[in-house]
């Protein structure tokens, strides 16, 4: 390998690594901000919250990278245009495709890995990341008993506190309704001047030690037409009650649940859904035709059914089916009619909802290729860029990647809508933003190997003066004809 390939390699290098880390911390901050109320008063372990964190940086990684090849290939050929190195570099005859080889090479390696990613690693990671993401949710708040305030969260109790020692156990003027009921026991209230409040290592059981105090205990009613409710009374100097806490613990839910979804599928996987929904829906467009049948009466019309020869009597279709009431046979035709509709449109309906979940499948094994060829365009689009601007660092550079990515993330969505919508067929909808920006990046490839000045504003002052000199040549020459 030449000196001067890996002096881009390692110009490049840097500026990927960290453009590429920083787009996904500034993801992961936006999903944190998103479901911030699902995550905060939960008791949550810290390696739930990684765990989860961990999962969806992966599923941000078609977001982040074509972002980090864009701007650190601007950033890259920008600060060796600025410091005059790639003028040396033409100087000592070296042509821009020697000096993108290397970073061409990368690229493909870059490419692959994306496509693998895509592929093999993001549907894992999403499985993981929405299957905890559930469990997140459904999980409740912690425990969390305030003072003076009845507490609702254990399921069958409902406990009030008057207040708390300063050792935050010692609790006074407790009252606590049991409500669970049974065959034999009925609600329960306890009352308890004081006592003590602890929880087991594992946070499964909550420990009350409660002290002097009374228990109202409803008894099983056996006469309901009498009005009157008996009950026990209970008092106790000492009373231990142990309350099940396992509501509150974070249970995972089995994965198969999830693994259906498109989502979390590969290639292979998704291309033996999309052909089980296709064979789904050419049943369905098969079996509207039996359903409706029944309702109409279908004459032989080839050439070997029965030559009629006479006419039929009248004008009026009524005037042959004297016997039948006409108002039977508009009532008959009309609930065919209303009935053949329904069918007809239950069974539109069914094969929209079939075809955008053929889409769908479709959309998303278009997308496992589309990152890995987006990476390259945007490569060939930030790179000659760089060479042309000559400007490093942070500044021209992101300011000119973020434009150019928006537009690109803009154009992806609007194909992938459209695709949704039926409006577009699944190849188009998610190759238009390829298909749009690949001519830019051959147009600026160009310019670049032929060192145009394409920002330069004097270039185009003498464009638009050459264009402007036309226009009053052509004037004056009018002119003289008219006055000849």
């Amino acid at each position: 390998m030449k000196k001067l390939h890996v002096l881009v390699l390692k110009a490049f290098i840097g500026p990927f690594f960290a453009t590429f880390f920083v787009a996904i911390f500034v993801l992961l901050m936006q999903f944190l901000w998103k479901y911030v109320d699902d995550l905060v008063g939960k008791g949550l372990d810290g390696l739930v919250i990684g765990e989860l964190l961990l999962y969806s940086s992966a599923s941000l990684v078609p977001m982040a990278l074509p972002l980090a090849i864009l701007l650190s290939s601007i950033m890259t050929f920008g600060n060796l245009g600025e410091h005059y190195e790639m003028v040396a570099i033409k100087a000592a005859g070296v042509p821009l495709r020697k000096v993108f080889t290397p970073m061409f090479i990368v690229m493909v390696f870059i490419c692959l890995g994306a496509f693998f990613t895509s592929n093999i690693i993001i549907p894992k990671a999403n499985l993981k990341s929405k299957s905890l993401l559930y469990d997140v949710r459904q999980q409740k708040p912690s425990l969390l008993i305030k003072e003076g305030v009845f507490n609702n969260d254990i399921e069958g109790y409902s406990m009030r506190i008057g207040r708390k020692g300063e050792d935050n156990e010692t609790i006074y003027d407790v009252v606590i309704y049991d409500n669970r009921v049974t065959s034999s026991t009925g609600r329960s209230v306890i009352v308890a001047e004081w006592g003590r409040m602890t929880m087991s290592e594992d946070k499964r059981y909550l420990f009350l030690n409660l002290f002097k105090g009374k228990r109202f205990e409803e008894m099983p009613q056996r006469d309901f037409r009498r009005h009157n409710y008996p009950h026990n009374v209970l008092k106790f100097g000492e009373e231990y009650i142990t309350i099940d806490l396992s509501s509150f613990s974070f249970n995972r839910t089995n994965e198969d649940l999830f693994k259906d979804s498109y989502h979390m599928l590969n290639v292979v996987e998704l291309r033996n859904a999309a052909d089980s929904v296709y064979k789904s829906r050419e049943k369905l467009m098969a079996l509207i035709p039996d359903y409706t049948k029944i309702y109409y009466r279908l004459y032989d019309t080839s050439l070997t059914a029965l030559h009629i020869t006479s006419t039929l009597p009248g004008d009026n279709m009524t005037k042959v089916f004297k016997h039948i009431n006409s108002e039977t046979l508009y009532s008959n035709a009309l609930s065919s009619a209303r009935t053949v509709k329904s069918i007809t449109d239950y069974g539109s309906q069914a094969l929209i909802g079939e075809n955008k979940t053929w889409t769908r499948y479709w959309v998303e094994w278009h997308r496992k290729y589309t990152l890995s060829f987006a990476c390259m365009v945007l490569f060939f689009i930030g790179a000659p860029l760089g060479t042309i601007i000559r400007k490093g660092g942070f500044g021209t550079p992101v300011v000119i990647s973020v434009i150019l990515y928006v537009v690109y993330h803009i154009v992806s969505m609007m194909g992938e809508k459209f695709a949704r919508q039926l409006i577009l067929t699944p190849f188009m909808g998610m190759w238009f933003s390829t298909f749009v920006l690949t001519p830019l990046g051959v147009f600026l490839t160009y310019k670049a190997s032929v060192d145009s000045n394409l920002f330069n504003a004097e270039e185009y002052v003498r464009f638009f003066n050459k264009i402007k000199k036309l226009f009053i040549k052509k004037s004056t020459n009018e002119s003289t004809v008219h006055s000849q």
